[in-house]
């Protein structure tokens, strides 16, 4: 009897570790997928950065989530190798870049990763409410973390202060105005018809420069924004105004605005945010702000790091 019970206890032991295994391998996997301990070091960088924008300045109360893709390069590289049309290549561009990825029709994609990592450069917007950046863009601002949060300030204004919807409203009472202005010319007009086919065309035509000129303000409006979060948070003043020099020159921007353009030239963008930091008072500003709290959330699986304020 002594002798069964005996040999039951080497299986109980077994069996006993190797729950203990897939214990622990199950938390090292979960804590490694959601853990903010564990996530790459440019998502690190990125609560870092929002840290110290947040600790003085309000982000308001939704939560904003950032991810990190692969690049533009990628989306040019594969069109040019024929495996995705102009319109459905975003799927690459946005590839989660900290995943190993199968051969597409024999194309290595992980080399392309590589490539658009050391030849992308800086790629950021803001859509849906998400910050978006490219891991290029890390390696753009290496050991210049303060230069990498005007970027992310100025993605962060985009969506804290509601940009778009502010442009869709002055886009609607522009185009409104130029509607009655051509009801006025037909009452006058005895060819209506005529007229009409004219202001559609001048429409379509006046519509797009509108929307090229409102999304050039509206940058330039994040610019600002995105200085007054640095300057809040502690940076030098000048910080935003030299980060626009080095990326202008890093990315070779155009001197000069093209009103064809979403963003304005160097020229002009250097201009507006060097008069609005000559006049910028960070105390008249702060004695308002009311410091709150957040916490952040990482999901490796969906490559996405979240900041949820708690107010």
């Amino acid at each position: 009897m002594l002798k069964k019970i005996k040999n039951k206890h080497p299986l109980k032991i077994f069996s006993g570790l190797l729950i203990l295994t897939f214990s622990f391998l199950y938390f090292a996997n979960y804590l490694r997928n959601n853990s903010i301990y564990f996530m790459p070091k440019e998502y690190k960088t990125i609560k870092k950065v929002v840290d110290k924008i947040a600790s003085k300045n309000n982000l308001g109360d939704r939560d904003i989530p950032f991810s990190i893709g692969s690049g533009i390069y990628m989306q040019y590289r594969l069109e040019e190798l024929g495996l995705c049309e102009k319109d459905g290549c975003w799927y690459y561009r946005n590839l989660d870049p900290y995943k190993n990825h199968q051969k597409v029709d024999g194309v290595n994609i992980n080399e392309l990763q590589n490539q658009s990592y050391l030849y992308n450069g800086l790629e950021a917007y803001a859509w849906n409410d998400i910050v978006w950046l490219s891991k290029s863009s890390f390696l753009t601002y290496a050991g210049k973390t303060d230069y990498l949060g005007c970027t992310i300030g100025h993605e962060l204004s985009h969506i804290v202060f509601n940009d778009h919807i502010k442009q869709s409203i002055k886009l609607s009472e522009n185009l409104k105005k130029l509607k009655d202005k051509n009801m006025a010319e037909n009452l006058t007009n005895s060819n209506k018809k005529e007229n009409n086919e004219k202001f559609k065309n001048e429409k379509d035509e006046i519509k797009d420069i509108l929307e090229k000129k409102l999304s050039r303000d509206s940058e330039m409006v994040a610019d600002n924004n995105a200085a007054k979060m640095i300057i809040n948070a502690g940076f030098a003043k000048e910080t935003c105004l030299n980060e626009i020099t080095f990326i202008a020159e890093k990315m070779q921007w155009e001197a000069d605005t093209n009103i064809k353009s979403t963003h304005p030239g160097y020229l002009e963008r250097f201009k507006s945010l060097q008069n609005f930091i000559a006049e910028y008072d960070k105390s008249n500003e702060l004695k308002d702000f009311e410091p709150y709290k957040w916490k952040w959330s990482y999901d490796r699986k969906l490559n996405i790091l979240i900041f949820s304020p708690k107010k």
